[in-house]
């Protein structure tokens, strides 16, 4: 087993480069910090794994190149304020977005999500719905963003994820639900019977969905939360997790 002790190692510096988005996909690698993130990752997607000496036997049955690190390494290595001592260099999964509108099941459009805390819940909820895939639309934050990896408490691993075109490639058979203050139809269990795989629209934390979605050139249905009155709007990832148990429950 390897032995890594000082920050200024070669191998140190090569990995904090993928903290840069261009850098991860030019390497094809991401890291996935925490014990909960690593433990549900597939064990083929694992390149190497970097650990603390307190977390040595927990991992011992992971058949992969392991590296132990001290504290100050892994600190390092890491971008959250208080790291464990677990780290994976991961491969990464190139997804098509045909291939997941192609699957039978739910499927979540993000539009310019940038909040990667919302990201990453948003994953972790598809994954528990048993959503089909989540697509990504505008100027979303990288899903493979270090507190996204985080939030999403693994389910990363388990949710297809892919960028989506435009409303112009979803399928015609498939009934779209667009989240909007303005839609006209209330959300309900009964929005979505007859049909096992609604796609869901949700937009940005500050501006909702964008133009694109909502310009009548498409027969999308607007649907609105019903809400106390005073409150203008709720989390992302709580009207995510709304949408997709509506339809589950």
């Amino acid at each position: 087993m390897r032995t890594i002790t000082s920050r200024k190692s070669e191998r140190v510096k090569e990995l904090t480069k993928l903290h840069k988005k261009s850098t991860r996909y030019a390497a094809g690698h991401f890291l996935a910090e925490g014990p909960s993130v690593v433990a549900m990752a597939p064990s083929d997607r694992i390149e190497e794994l970097f650990l603390t000496e307190e977390y040595l036997e927990q991992f011992e049955s992971f058949d992969v190149a392991t590296t132990l690190v001290s504290t100050e390494v892994m600190s390092a290595l890491c971008e959250s304020e208080s790291p464990q001592g677990v780290l994976a260099l991961c491969s990464i999964s190139t997804q098509d977005s045909t291939e997941i509108l192609s699957r039978p099941g739910q499927i979540v459009i993000l539009d310019s999500l940038s909040d990667p805390g919302n990201m990453g819940t948003i994953i972790r909820t598809a994954h528990a719905a048993g959503a089909a895939g989540i697509l990504t639309f505008g100027s979303c934050v990288d899903p493979l963003n270090s507190k996204v990896v985080r939030s999403s408490a693994g389910s990363l691993f388990h949710v297809p994820i892919a960028q989506v075109a435009g409303p112009e490639v979803l399928p015609k058979d498939r009934p779209v639900f667009v989240l909007t203050g303005e839609g006209s139809v209330e959300l309900h269990p009964d929005i979505t019977s007859g049909s096992s795989n609604p796609i869901w629209v949700i937009g940005s934390e500050a501006h909702g969905v964008s133009d694109t979605w909502v310009s009548g050139k498409w027969s999308f249905t607007g649907v609105r939360i019903p809400m106390a009155p005073g409150v203008e709007s709720l989390n992302a990832a709580v009207s995510a997790a709304l949408c997709l148990y509506s339809h589950v429950i």
